[in-house]
């Protein structure tokens, strides 16, 4: 749980269009924390909304996000939200 804590603001920036180069390295990073943790932590469910709207973009984009071609990381991340914490998740 430390460790989500101390990556926690290097993961949110590789969310961003900034962190572009990062967002596949963040994805595998966010989805080997979810898989080997115990629990998913707070830091990790603020995560989530990025997540989404890195492959789905906001009301406003037609054309969906800015990272279509992570679609498969986002959903595998989603996957183990899901498994590790489903009543959070729903």
């Amino acid at each position: 749980m430390q460790l989500q804590s101390v990556i926690y603001p290097i993961l949110m920036h590789g969310l961003t269009p900034d962190g572009l180069d990062a967002i596949e390295d963040c994805l595998d990073c966010i989805a080997l924390i979810l898989y080997y943790g115990n629990q998913v932590t707070p830091e990790m469910w603020k995560l989530y909304p990025h997540m989404l709207h890195i492959v789905a973009g906001n009301d406003t984009d037609i054309d969906g996000g800015f990272g279509h071609e992570y679609l498969t990381q986002v959903v595998t991340c989603t996957q183990n939200y899901i498994a590790k914490d489903p009543v959070t998740f729903l």
